[in-house]
């Protein structure tokens, strides 16, 4: 075959699990058994401790309320559904299974970016500001056992990449991208100070202490109606360095220009005070 009709190489395939199961070959959405979904799901995110997981663990774990010979039998099945869509998806051989190298999986693309972004350094790579692979849950609707943890550590991964994003755009100068991975962080975790500080600290990076200030507000009574706690004296030093709960007094100003910033500190104090 010449250069000129040889044929372009093949996208790989791309499997999503945050957000819901999706995999797509050849540009094309592809429909899957559950069974067989959750084989690849399993062999995307669960790491064996060797190469390849073996058959007979793989089986018994996602099938452990049959019987063995069952359990094997639905593996075989599963596999051979999934070479069907796409013989690039798994390696099998008699005694082990694996996810194709080929295969792009959103769950390890954001694990890879959310990597990148707690590294110690302040450049980004032009893929690094994506916010698709750091949000989103992990098979929404799934109750599988072996699920639980690695959805809330992915989950707890994506929060520390939002903020750690967030904190790079806005030394970047980037704010309005920057605002758009705090409220990212916030809107997986709403009770999150480190979460509300990030987007604190791009509304002072930008001078605008007023909205600044009114975000704090709005953290400390959510605080208060969730938990009956406030917010802690570091983030609430943020605004009164800015000038945001200041009391200034000017022995020039006059009288009437003092009591509007002075009804204003009595605001920020009253927003964060417990009430007895």
């Amino acid at each position: 075959m010449t250069q000129a009709t040889r044929r372009p190489a093949q996208a790989p395939p791309r499997l999503s699990l945050l957000g819901g199961f999706s995999l797509v070959v050849s540009a094309r959405q592809v429909s899957l058994p559950i069974h067989a979904q959750r084989v690849l799901a399993y062999l995307s995110l669960v790491q064996s401790g060797r190469s390849a997981h073996l058959r007979a663990s793989l089986a018994e774990r996602l099938w452990s309320d049959v019987t063995t010979e069952r359990s094997h039998a639905s593996l075989r099945t599963a596999l051979w559904r999934i070479r069907q869509a796409d013989k690039r998806l798994v390696q099998a051989s008699r005694e082990t299974v694996t996810l194709d190298e080929a295969v792009e999986v959103d769950v390890r693309r954001g694990a890879a970016q959310a990597a990148r972004l707690l590294a110690n350094h302040r450049d980004l790579q032009p893929l690094d500001a994506d916010l698709s692979t750091l949000s989103g849950d992990l098979l929404p609707g799934w109750d599988e056992d072996w699920l639980l943890l690695e959805r809330e550590r992915i989950h707890q991964v994506q929060i520390h990449a939002l903020e750690a994003l967030s904190h790079r755009l806005r030394l970047l100068g980037r704010h309005v991208e920057a605002i758009e991975a705090a409220y990212a962080a916030i809107a997986g975790e709403p009770l999150r100070e480190s979460a509300h500080a990030a987007l604190i600290d791009i509304f002072l990076a930008e001078e605008n202490v007023a909205q600044a200030r009114r975000h704090l507000d709005q953290y400390a009574a959510l605080l208060w109606a969730e938990l009956g706690i406030r917010p802690s004296a570091t983030l609430t030093d943020r605004i009164t360095a800015a000038g945001g709960g200041l009391h200034i007094r000017s022995a020039r100003t006059p009288e009437s220009a003092r009591h509007p910033r002075e009804g204003a500190d009595r605001s920020l104090r009253a927003s964060i005070a417990i009430i007895e």
